[in-house]
């Protein structure tokens, strides 16, 4: 695996589109990811310029692809789709995401957990565009999160950390990493709480409320970490970033029912802690629990 060709953006990214440009050939079956059509090869180029607009915006220097980081193509879409419907940002994560595997057959380096970033996006939408159809895995729910977080704490304390605030907040995995390294900017210690957190799509989350014991680790942790290295501790433990976000969705649910929410009203609580504008994503993520 190597690099794009070229000694600036520009340059690299109409290498990229002449890697993947199978235009006049006929593509057999479902896997290759090579641009067929006239009408994707404008939609690829599209969104590579926007990508390297963004990435030069950045102030990012070398080679585009080196720049498609898990951080990166999360802080990209989340501006992007602000402002589009679920059908168009459906749309919008598809290409981008066959794009970069094109890339990959065409033997250019794109970073492994990046495609986790994706699946993320892409469910979350889906789920917006298709009203929650049931074509989810099911029991991804961490079941013990106390040995699942002894488990961690041996791998990697920072991770076990971030674990834990995402257990807590039902954060993002990329939202909860940016509080744990900036921790003294969102913590209020007036009131215990986390606030000014901002998620996907530019909506603020409501203040969070986080345990003394969790503040504390906050406050302390010492280790700088990246999605990467939490991917991969996580992985370790057959788990996923997102299957964390998903557990807090059930406990928090659950709970309201039990202290006598009716259905209706506690989805709409769990949708508010989660910073999701629509309650179907919370259905979804109920679903796969």
């Amino acid at each position: 695996m190597g690099n794009l060709k070229g000694s600036d953006f520009e340059k690299q990214v109409r290498n990229a589109l002449v890697r993947l440009d199978a235009r006049g050939t006929k593509r057999y079956g479902t896997g290759s990811r090579l641009t067929h059509s006239h009408a994707l090869y404008k939609k690829r180029e599209m969104q590579l310029r926007e990508y390297a607009q963004f990435t030069q915006n950045k102030g990012l220097k070398g080679k585009l692809n080196t720049h498609f980081t898990p951080e990166n193509v999360q802080e990209f879409l989340d501006n992007r789709l602000a402002n589009l419907s679920p059908k168009s940002a459906l749309d919008y994560i598809t290409t981008f995401n066959s794009m970069l595997k094109g890339l990959e057959q065409t033997r250019v380096s794109i970073e492994t957990q990046t495609k986790e970033i994706l699946r993320e996006y892409t469910s979350d939408y889906r789920a917006e565009f298709n009203n929650v159809k049931n074509d989810y895995e099911t029991g991804r729910a961490i079941q013990n999160q106390e040995n699942f977080l002894n488990n961690l704490q041996e791998i990697r304390e920072s991770s076990a950390v971030v674990a834990e605030l995402q257990l807590e907040t039902g954060l993002r995995a990329g939202e909860a990493i940016e509080v744990a390294k900036n921790f003294n900017d969102y913590y209020n210690p007036q009131n215990s709480a986390l606030e000014g957190i901002i998620g996907k799509g530019g909506q603020e989350y409501y203040t969070k409320e986080i345990s003394d014991n969790l503040a504390y680790k906050l406050n302390n942790l010492q280790q700088i970490f990246s999605y990467n290295t939490y991917y991969k501790d996580l992985k370790q433990l057959d788990q996923k970033p997102h299957n964390l976000r998903i557990t807090f969705a059930k406990e928090n649910y659950e709970k309201l029912r039990e202290e006598g929410y009716l259905h209706k009203e506690a989805l709409k609580l769990t949708s508010k802690e989660l910073n999701h504008h629509r309650e179907s994503i919370t259905i979804y993520y109920l679903n796969r629990a």
